[in-house]
């Protein structure tokens, strides 16, 4: 079943980039865009690249190991139809991140 758990400091999130976390024993992805956060799965389908050590651009996280994108908002794939990412429900609570994993 899953449960609400601290990720990361919000501080910890750099404008445009992505981290890299483990909450409760799942890899995930954290992204800052403006005031938001997106919190996708922390591996990438394509080959099993940390997406969390990657960036934003036009509202799509990219993987720093072979530049493939992935929507915030949804998680899609955008280079590969198909090869989607999960997207965790998330939300900012003072200053943490918190994710449903």
């Amino acid at each position: 079943m899953a449960e609400w758990v601290a990720v990361c400091r919000l501080d910890e999130i750099k404008e445009g980039r992505g981290v890299s976390r483990d909450a409760a024993g799942v890899r995930v992805a954290v992204f800052r865009s403006g005031d938001q956060v997106f919190v996708l799965s922390g591996r990438c389908p394509h080959a099993n690249g940390p997406l969390g050590l990657g960036w934003v651009e036009d509202g799509e996280a990219v993987c720093p190991l072979h530049r493939w994108r992935f929507r915030l908002e949804d998680g899609r794939c955008s280079t590969v139809r198909g090869h989607n990412v999960h997207r965790f429900r998330s939300e900012i609570r003072g200053d943490e991140v918190w994710a449903l994993v």
